[in-house]
């Protein structure tokens, strides 16, 4: 068994997978490591992927094509779809500016077999970790099959992550008393690629097109209500559901269990520590809202693979001089999304008249300020100011 490795990755869900693909890309010998065999799982979720995410797998050869959903058109209401209080972005001027959805599943597929064709990728799991020591030079890593050992080490391994508690770097964390139901439905009228996200009394619903007539709920609210919905019978859930959407796909009915998960905002203190980097939920997790949570992930995985290609290119040291700009470069676009998604949050079901008020007021003017609107779609597209080589 080969032991010593350029990278270690400890976690491979989405964002680790796709970690162990960038890097690999940029010419490193990576290793990824798991406490599970590598498969599915019944994650039941789906994703938004903005424009710059869909470009990172078409670099790396991940196929998704055939299982995205493309938005045509992404509304944000108080109110029914028609509201006058809304926020609307069009996908006329620029095809697929808006992104794309797709079942989690589906890309974890897609994933999972472009590292079964990565010779420069060896997965190890099921495999239990159970230590690490920082030496001169590289990381060893102590698990229950052996050492491994590497010059850097890269925790994906979750918003509990164990490597991040082990490192010694430290988190802010907010919970929010809240909780997203999530489920797919399969409806009598097309989504026409729309998706909405309505204001409603002590939350916000998120309603997300998938291939054909089916669409994902994303139902965020505080924990109580979230619980109670998920607690009824599949005929009141959808009544209920039905009246909060204002009926307008028709009749539906659930394709998927019903899950709950509760929320919080958690961004770690710094993205990186000696020869360990966090990416995903093991450095950030932020407030549904947005949608933007695996791709801030994924911005991460690019933006380390940036810095492992140059290592790797000028012969440096990649445990140092693939960091060197990483925390930084991290912090900045973690931080002005993690703040813009608890505003959101705090304010997206708050039934206070005044509140409620400039909310809807902010949306309707918004939505004629062509400046800040381009702005807005151009963050949710995922370019920033500076886009890692990957996503280009």
């Amino acid at each position: 068994m080969k032991t010593e490795f350029d990278i270690l990755i400890i976690g491979a869900g989405l964002v680790g997978l796709t970690t162990a693909l960038a890097c690999a890309d940029s010419g490193a010998k990576v290793a990824l490591l798991d406490r599970a065999a590598l498969g599915l799982g019944k994650d039941s979720r789906a994703s938004a992927l903005a424009a710059t995410s869909l470009r990172l797998f078409e670099n790396l050869g991940v196929e998704i094509t055939s299982h995205l959903q493309p938005i045509h058109d992404m509304l944000v209401t108080d109110g029914a779809p028609n509201s006058p209080w809304q926020l609307h972005f069009g996908d006329t001027q620029d095809a697929g500016s808006l992104g794309a959805i797709i079942a989690n599943t589906d890309l974890k597929a897609a994933l999972l077999q472009r590292v079964a064709e990565t010779q420069a990728i060896q997965p190890f799991a099921p495999i239990k970790v159970e230590n690490f020591t920082e030496r001169a030079g590289h990381i060893i890593v102590d698990t229950d099959q052996g050492e491994l050992t590497a010059q850097l080490l890269i925790a994906a391994d979750g918003r509990e992550s164990m490597t991040r508690h082990k490192a010694g770097i430290t988190s802010q964390r907010f919970d929010y008393d809240a909780a997203s139901l999530v489920t797919t439905l399969s409806h009598e009228l097309p989504h026409e690629g729309l998706a909405w996200q309505r204001m409603i009394k002590g939350g916000a619903l998120a309603v997300l097109p998938l291939p054909g007539q089916h669409s994902q709920i994303v139902w965020s609210g505080p924990t109580a209500g979230i619980k109670a919905a998920e607690a009824l019978d599949e005929a009141d859930f959808l009544a209920l559901l039905s009246e909060k959407m204002g009926g307008y796909l028709g009749a539906m009915q659930c394709t998927a269990p019903r899950r709950s998960y509760a929320l919080r905002l958690q961004v770690a203190d710094r993205f990186h520590k000696g020869r360990i980097a966090l990416v995903g939920d093991a450095a950030h997790s932020i407030h549904p809202l947005a949608g933007q949570g695996l791709n801030l992930g994924l911005r991460d995985a690019a933006a380390l693979a940036d810095g492992v290609k140059t290592s790797v290119e000028t012969g440096q040291d990649i445990g140092i001089a693939a960091l060197l700009d990483y925390d930084l470069w991290r912090n900045i676009d973690t931080r002005s999304l993690g703040l813009l998604t608890h505003v959101m949050a705090q304010n997206s079901g708050n039934d206070r008249a005044v509140i409620g008020h400039v909310r809807r007021l902010g949306l309707a003017l918004t939505n004629r300020a062509t400046p800040l609107k381009s702005a807005l779609e151009k963050h949710a597209s995922g370019q920033g100011r500076e886009v890692p080589n990957l996503m280009r």
